[in-house]
Formats: C-alpha cells, structure tokens, sequence
C-alpha cells in the first residue's frame, strides 16, 4: 500500500465510510477504490482516469485533491498527450491521402466519371425544355378570352355571350371563402402549435442542475470528441442505466422514457458534448469530473385549461 492510499483510506475511515458507502457517492465501481487505496494504477482505465478517480475519492473525504496531487507527485500516475497527438497526425495524413489523389497531373482512372456527371444535368435540361414547349402549346392552342363566340344553327351569325357579370360574382364568392378558410387554418395552427422544450441549469461547484420544461420525456445524448470519458447514468429509482467508457468519435442516446430525473457521473467532461430531448445541454467548465442532476418539470398547459373553463 502507498502513502496516498493509507492517506485515503484513514480518511475514508476517519469519516465512517466503507468502500460500498463511497461507491454509493462517488459512483465509482469498488474495484477502483481498492486499486486506488492499495496503488494497484494497472487496473484502471487509464492514467487520466486514475487521477480524475483520486480526485473524486479525495473530494468525498474531505481531503483538498490539489495539495494531494502536490504532495505525493510521484505516486500519482502523470497523464500523456503524446498518444491524442499521434492518433491527430495519422488522421490528417488520411484525410490528406484522398485529397493528393484527386490533384490535377495524378493517374487517378475515377477521373473518367466526370464525363457521367454530365449525363444528369444534360436530362435536366431536356426536361426543362420539353415543359416550356408544354406549356407554350397550350397557352396558343388552348387560350381564351372571357368572351365566348358561338355559331348559329345557321353558320352565318355569330352571338357574343358576356360572363363578366356572373364570374364577378363567382369571384367574389371564391376570394370570401378563401378568406375565411386562411383564418380558420391559421386559428388550427395556433392552437396546434406545441411549445419548445427548454432546458435551463444551475451550476454550483462540479455539480449542475438541470430544469426541463414543456417535455414529458427524457432522452440524455451523448457525443463525445476529442478524446474518451467515463460516464454513470441512473433513474430516478437509482437503478444504473449505463456505467462505461465511451470512446472518442462515438455517440450514445439513452432513452428514460419512464423517469422524472436523472443523475449521471462525467469522469472527465472536457470531450463530453450532451443533449437533453434534442437540445443542447452546456456543461460547466470549472471541473473535469463532473455530477449532473436532469429533471423534468411538470408542464402546464395554458391553453387547454381555458378550453376547459369555456365549456
């Protein structure tokens, strides 16, 4: 056992908690926490999480994470970046790759499909050009004006039959009802029209609130860039919806369609961009680990109780 683990330990049971009590708040898995008290770093995740997880160990007994840090520097694992910048040069190489092959000058055989391109714009404009002579042979062949000429039974007098009276009429009519039909469709869709779902938070420390209104669902979003995190979900029962790594690139949805709350652990929040109900969710900046608390507001519907009350 190290000193930083004997030093956490007698914390932990200066405090009289045991390791399931400090998984319960922490929500780190016990394995971790022994790890942590016997200097056993090998089973973590990673170094990163091993001093995000000292951290959060050290903050549930008291104990001031920095000077900790300080104070036993060399037993703490030190974190690396020289793998995130390696991993950033072979990307831009790859995305470099395609680009070089398609420059002018290269032997490059998908060249001969820019010829194919054309093919559908060359429809195109057939088509366009087939419309217009439609519409063109109607408008001479087909056209009219508002006076209709009708032969006698005779074929030699002609009669002019003027509408002008009637379809005034007939106009008046139509545009009335058009009237009244553009506002009963604007009166619907008004009353239809259901309101955005908000998302406000408060944040104190490294933990945040989050108040969610005008929705009666939950959806927690995750999308992480940049590097990987280790993240806790649980209901609002306290049963754990997911509790893992997601790597970097990756994306994860989950769906609390039966609960008001939830809580969810971000062991490191830095790559961590989160979506609640479809709509962004910022997360403070102050702290890598982060502990966030999403609940659902009971929605009042204005309208519908003034329905209710007229009838």
């Amino acid at each position: 056992m190290t000193e930083l683990g004997e030093k956490l330990k007698n914390a932990r049971r200066t405090k009289g908690l045991s390791l399931d009590d400090l998984q319960q708040i922490t929500k780190i898995q016990k394995r971790y926490l022994v790890a942590i008290e016997e200097g056993n770093y090998a089973v973590m995740p990673g170094k990163f999480y091993a001093r995000a997880f000292i951290k959060q160990y050290a903050e549930a007994v008291d104990l001031n994470s920095e000077e900790l840090f300080q104070e036993f520097e060399n037993e703490v694992p030190a974190t690396s970046q020289e793998t995130v910048v390696n991993e950033q040069i072979t990307r831009a190489q790859q995305r470099r790759a395609p680009l070089a092959a398609s420059q002018p000058g290269n032997d490059n055989p998908h060249t001969t499909h820019s010829v194919f391109g054309l093919v559908p714009k060359i429809l195109i404009a057939l088509f366009i050009v087939v419309i217009g002579f439609v519409i063109w042979y109607f408008a001479i062949y087909s056209g009219g004006t508002g006076d209709e000429v009708k032969n006698t039974s005779n074929g030699d007098a002609t009669v002019k039959v003027d509408d002008s009276t009637t379809s005034g009429s007939d106009t008046k009519k139509d545009t009335t009802t058009k009237k009244d039909t553009k506002k009963e469709d604007t009166t619907t869709k008004k009353e239809e029209t259901p309101k955005k779902t908000e998302v406000k938070a408060e944040t104190s420390g490294n933990a945040t609130t989050y108040t969610v209104t005008n929705a009666t669902k939950l959806s927690l979003t995750f999308t992480l860039s940049g590097g990987e995190s280790w993240i806790q979900v649980t209901d609002d029962a306290g049963s754990s919806i997911f509790g893992g790594i997601i790597a970097d690139g990756e994306t994860q949805t989950f769906d609390l369609a039966n609960s008001k709350s939830a809580k969810v652990t971000l062991g490191n929040a830095t790559p961590v961009t989160m979506k609640i109900n479809d709509q962004a969710a910022e997360l403070s900046k102050e702290s890598i680990t982060q502990k966030l608390t999403i609940d659902l507001a009971e929605s009042t519907d204005t309208s519908t109780d003034s329905d209710s009350s007229a009838q």
